[in-house]
């Protein structure tokens, strides 16, 4: 197999083709996920709850995520590697460029995902001069949120819609190699989408994104803090987990 480059997947989005990325922990489940011919894996922080049995994503390390990085990284052939910058551990510029280039130096990954808000957007400056590639994240940014009620859809009203769409039109212009939005609404979804040059990939955030994204525990149906309320629960009824998650890249590819 050829293994998949950053251009080849700007290239499935010039096509219209759309992006199937689901994350991964270990390199069984990475060689699995992989031979079935998913695009991306991300190493996600999500480890902290679906491995750990955590109530949040709060806890994890950078060394933990290393390790988990460099045992995927055994199990893949095909697909390009993200990893999550765990929480706390890219505060300021100079912080998050030694670790992001120690977490890409140590284990493999291609690029490094980072969550955002409107105080951190420098941190994805600085690590694009450093050349170091970026996904960020918007939306639902899980690592700064601490109680469940704050787990809600993004973008419904027009204010919030409107600054989504300015972050990411942002986001894009300071260096970001790719985007991930979580939980947003439709129509945000389709219109940051069409807006971008760069993958747009949705979790939550409907089927016009330029790809999507799961947790492969929510697939499998056993996630330790149970399964997202926007889970497509039809796949459950597909008893065999290789057509599960054939289906998924299926569906993944058909906006």
């Amino acid at each position: 197999m050829t293994k998949i480059s950053l251009k080849k997947i700007n290239l499935l989005k010039s096509q219209n083709k759309g992006i199937a990325s689901l994350t991964a922990y270990d390199a069984s489940f990475a060689r699995f996920i992989d031979d079935c011919g998913i695009d991306i894996i991300l190493v996600g922080d999500s480890l902290g709850e679906v491995i750990q049995g955590n109530k949040n994503t709060h806890s994890v390390t950078l060394d933990e995520i290393i390790y988990h990085t460099k045992i995927v990284c055994k199990g893949i052939k095909r697909a390009y590697l993200i990893s999550d910058m765990p929480r706390n551990t890219y505060k300021t510029p100079k912080q998050a460029i030694k670790n992001a280039g120690l977490l890409i130096k140590e284990s493999g990954a291609d690029m490094v995902k980072i969550e955002c808000n409107n105080k951190n957007f420098n941190i994805i400056k600085s690590l694009a001069e450093q050349n170091i590639p970026v996904c960020a994240h918007i939306g639902l940014t899980p690592q700064f949120i601490s109680k469940k009620k704050q787990f809600r859809k993004f973008g419904v009203k027009q204010t919030e819609h409107n600054m989504l769409v300015e972050q990411a039109i942002f986001i894009e212009k300071i260096g970001a190699k790719m985007l991930i939005i979580e939980c947003v609404s439709e129509k945000t979804g389709l219109e940051i989408s069409s807006i971008l040059k760069i993958p747009v990939i949705g979790i939550g955030s409907g089927k016009f994104c330029d790809g999507q994204i799961l947790v492969l525990y929510d697939l499998l149906g056993i996630s330790f803090n149970g399964i997202p309320k926007f889970f497509n629960k039809g796949y459950f009824k597909i008893n065999n987990f290789k057509n599960r998650v054939k289906k998924f890249i299926k569906n993944s590819k058909s906006k």
